[in-house]
């Protein structure tokens, strides 16, 4: 396979910005070989639970109906979970099979027990669903999701078809972002209209638990929580199809307190993310989050702070974590992605004792100023998802312009196999001003790149990017291995290593406007 580019190919770059999308056709509902990962130990995360005998309320006394696809159950659940929590609280019980249902709605001191071999699973017509959500809650308390079962949202029914007619498992012999990226969206099965939203939305609540309960095939974000204090998310299995777009495992929205352990999340995109965007609802700072002890496969970020990000986010600490991809090429597009690129200040960060697999970009640390809040509302940026332009005007235009940080981070204890890209590290100039990342520690970093040569990607300057989505494929095959730093402030490397591709045309290390510690 050739390692330069010919005239036309370099004609096609100009492109690459360009973003492959299906916008027509039908449903497209067929599960594909590899579109769920083949690693799955569900045992070592999830266990058979003793059913509750106190303040237990069954479903089936409410008319619930097990394992007939055309029942709606919505309204027999609804009526259990409220006559449940009128009464001061217990237990709703979903035992004996599978339940389909149209929106659930939790409400405060309720336990949703759903028995170890049971579940609920959305309604396959996408229609009826309210808060575009399958299991919703807003401003409860003390509400819990258990039990050993399952919650499937019937995700993989809601696409259009890919444009490549199977998917990808073995890597390319020469490594080509721009022909990676491509790959990658040619994969997605895209929106279509009936995608009817989250597989679970939490909003305004307090002291949440979801522990020892399986996610599956969500259609949309997995698990959301918006503006949400104290949760506990322990010893969860989420198992999307990983070509179903949109599908992170756990988002956070203005969420503080929170311990995410011990889960094993596969999905199509972010794995665990943390957001806190004006055009989401939020309207002040995030901060106390821990993760830990989390296997993590994603397409695209397995763990995430941004994109969509106004407010601070602050003390957030992540650990003893495995960050891969199993089965399937492109590999996930960065293992750690921490971004500013909408106003927020993203400081005291720090993540340490992971291993990573085919994470093409170990580490991507970026400060840009997108400012999305000036283009986009609730409306016009969920449109979007669906390949639609923003109509109207944004929220705030000048109020986050310009105004992202990004400082204070440590990274270390990180080992990462089969890369394909460098560490990146940037800030941005803009309209004559300089933004600078500051205050980044690396520490005991072992990188080993993919044993493959490199598309010879040769430019006269690397573009700032400043407006673009952040992404570390945007920068394209850069001309350092290792690292590749761009307006850094107080920068410290320590026992910093990489391990090169072969017969590499790259520099190991290039700072740009950098100064280093």
């Amino acid at each position: 396979m050739k390692t330069k580019r010919n005239v036309f190919d370099k004609l096609n770059t100009l492109l690459f910005g360009k973003d492959l999308r299906i916008t027509e056709g039908e449903r497209y509902t067929e599960e594909r070989e590899y579109d769920y990962t083949s690693y799955l130990p569900t045992d070592n995360y999830v266990q058979m639970q003793e059913l509750p005998s106190e303040n237990a309320y069954y479903i089936t006394d409410f008319g619930a109906a097990a394992n007939d696809k055309s029942v709606d159950n919505s309204k027999a659940i609804n009526n259990c979970i409220e006559t449940c929590s009128n009464n001061g609280g217990g237990y709703v019980i979903v035992s004996g099979g599978s339940y389909t249902s149209k929106t659930v709605k939790l409400r405060s001191n309720v336990t949703l027990f759903i028995e170890y071999g049971s579940s609920l699973i959305a309604d396959e017509s996408g229609e009826g669903f309210e808060n575009k959500a399958f299991i919703f809650a807003d401003g409860c308390e003390s509400i819990t999701i258990t039990g050993g079962g399952t919650i499937n949202g019937n995700g993989h029914l809601f696409g259009r078809k890919p444009l490549y007619g199977k998917n990808i498992t073995e890597p390319d012999e020469v490594i080509d972002v721009i022909k990676m990226r491509r790959d990658y969206r040619a994969q997605l099965r895209f929106p279509h209209p009936s995608k009817y939203g989250r597989l679970v939305l939490l909003e305004n609540c307090k002291n949440v638990s979801i522990n020892n309960i399986i996610l599956k095939d969500s259609a949309y974000w997995t698990l959301r929580t918006t503006k949400c204090e104290n949760c506990i998310f322990e010893n969860i299995v989420i198992n999307n199809n990983r070509h179903v777009c949109n599908t992170d495992g756990i988002d956070l929205m203005q969420t503080s307190d929170v311990e995410i352990k011990h889960c094993f999340i596969s999905c199509a995109d972010d794995g665990i993310v943390l957001k806190n965007a004006v055009w989401e609802g939020c309207d002040g700072e995030m901060s106390g989050v821990h993760v830990s002890d989390c296997e993590v496969i994603s397409c695209t970020n397995a763990f995430k702070i941004g994109t969509e990000t106004t407010y601070p986010i602050k003390n957030v600490t992540v650990e003893n974590c495995r960050f891969f991809m199993t089965d399937l090429y492109p590999g996930s597009v960065s293992g750690i992605s921490i971004e500013s690129v909408d106003g927020s200040e993203v400081s005291d960060i720090t993540i340490r004792n992971i291993k990573m697999n085919r994470c093409t970009c170990p580490l991507f640390i970026r400060l840009g100023n997108r400012n999305r809040a000036s283009q986009v509302n609730a409306q016009s940026a969920s449109a979007i998802e669906f390949g639609k332009k923003s109509k109207g005007k944004g929220i705030e235009k000048n109020c986050f312009d310009m105004k992202g940080e990004l400082h204070d981070i440590v990274i270390e204890n990180i080992k990462a196999n089969d890369i394909e890209l460098p560490v990146i590290i940037a800030g941005f100039r803009q309209n004559g001003k300089t933004k600078r990342v500051s205050n980044v520690t690396l520490r005991n970093l072992d990188l080993r790149y993919r044993n493959a040569r490199e598309i010879v990607d040769k430019r006269l300057f690397i573009p700032e990017y400043t407006k673009e989505y952040p992404e570390c494929w945007r920068f394209r095959n850069l001309p350092a291995y290792a690292l590749w730093a761009r307006h850094v402030q107080g920068l410290k490397l320590d026992n910093f290593q990489c391990t090169p591709p072969p017969d590499t045309w790259k520099q190991e290390i290039i700072l740009k406007d950098t100064q280093t510690a």
